[in-house]
Parts: C-alpha cells; sequence; structure tokens
C-alpha cells in the first residue's frame, strides 16, 4: 500500500471530479431542493448526504469492498434495490402538484440526505472503483483510507453546493411562475427515473 505522498492525486481529481459532478441522484435531488428551498435550508440535507458518504467510505476503504467482490449475488440485489428506490423519488418528483398558495416549500432534511444515500448504490460502485484503483495492495492503510475518503467528502460537498446555488438561482423565476416549477419537477423527476433505469439496465441483470 502506497503511503498518502504517493497517490496520483491528479489522475485522482481528474477521475473523481467528473463522477462527483454528474447529474445523479443526489444532485438532481440537491438542485432540486436549492430551488423550492434555497441553498440554505438545503444545508441539512446536504450534510445528511456527505456524512453518510464518509462513513460508507470509510467501511468501504477498511476491508468492505472486498466482501463486496466476493458476493456478486448481494452487490447485485443492493443495485436492484438502490435503482428501485430512486425510481421512485423521480416518480414522487414528477407527480409533486403545485403548491397552494401560502403553503410552505417541503424541505429536504438531514434524515432525507442519509435515507437517499442509503440508496444510492451508484454511490457504493463509486467507492468500489476509487479504493480498487488508487489503493492498490491488500493492506489498506488507514490513514490513506481517512484521506481518500476527506477528498472525496470535500469534492462532493463541492459538487452538491453548486448543484444547490445552480438550484437556488431559478428560485425567482419559479416564484413569479410556478408553473415552471412544475415543469422543473417533472424534468428532474423524468431524469431520476432514467438514471435509475440506466443503473437497472446496466447492473440489474446477474
Amino acid at each position: 500500500m502506497p503511503p498518502v505522498h504517493d497517490i496520483n492525486w491528479p489522475l485522482w481529481l481528474s477521475t473523481m471530479l467528473p463522477m462527483a459532478l454528474s447529474a445523479g441522484p443526489g444532485n438532481l435531488m440537491v438542485a432540486s431542493s436549492g430551488a423550492q428551498s434555497g441553498v440554505r435550508r438545503s444545508l441539512r440535507f446536504i450534510l445528511g448526504l456527505d456524512l453518510t458518504y464518509f462513513l460508507l467510505a470509510l467501511l468501504v476503504g477498511l476491508g468492505l469492498y472486498h466482501s463486496l467482490a466476493n458476493q456478486p449475488q448481494l452487490l447485485w440485489g443492493l443495485r436492484v434495490a438502490g435503482s428501485l428506490y430512486i425510481f421512485w423519488l423521480g416518480l414522487r418528483l414528477l407527480l409533486r402538484p403545485l403548491r397552494k398558495p401560502g403553503e410552505q416549500a417541503v424541505t429536504l432534511q438531514f434524515r432525507d440526505g442519509v435515507v437517499l444515500q442509503l440508496g444510492n448504490v451508484q454511490g457504493l460502485v463509486m467507492l468500489l472503483v476509487m479504493f480498487s484503483t488508487f489503493s492498490p495492495g491488500t493492506d489498506v492503510g488507514s490513514t490513506v483510507v481517512l484521506t481518500l475518503s476527506a477528498a472525496l467528502i470535500a469534492v462532493n460537498l463541492f459538487g452538491h453546493l453548486l448543484w444547490a446555488c445552480l438550484g437556488s438561482s431559478l428560485q425567482v423565476l419559479l416564484r413569479a411562475r410556478p408553473r415552471l416549477l412544475l415543469a422543473q419537477n417533472a424534468l428532474f423527476g423524468v431524469m431520476l427515473m432514467a438514471v435509475a433505469i440506466w443503473i437497472f439496465l446496466r447492473n440489474g441483470t446477474a
């Protein structure tokens, strides 16, 4: 196992940054939350996503990925379950009605971030890719695991805040034209469902 300073950080960043910024389930829900509730009210949801992912990264880096690699049927089941959960989130967003005048927007909470991250099996696959690529060898040092996990969460946090800001930038327009919020929910809902179908078709057939 190479020490931390021997990790190819430019290669790591060029690999993980595009994955963290892509239109996955977490980023789409963060953008939707930003558009409806603003960045500040989305922070608890974002913290739920990223703290859960940090703990998963530690578990995977400290050996869970070896267990999953030896249990392909378990990994397959997790991928199928995760894709179905993400599809359900997209469908719920697609069918969400317009708020009545004076009705408060539904704000996603910390627990929503935890549940979404646990259901996002593609995030687990991303961890498998990271640790299998950037921590070769069977003896994975805890310092390297902690460093890679912290770096990944920093990149993820940057991506989530960026998507929340992009969503929040639409708030004024959405308030002036409520029908656009319906269109935005439909767009993000369809995108989430498409991501779920892609995950299922790519990984759901044994």
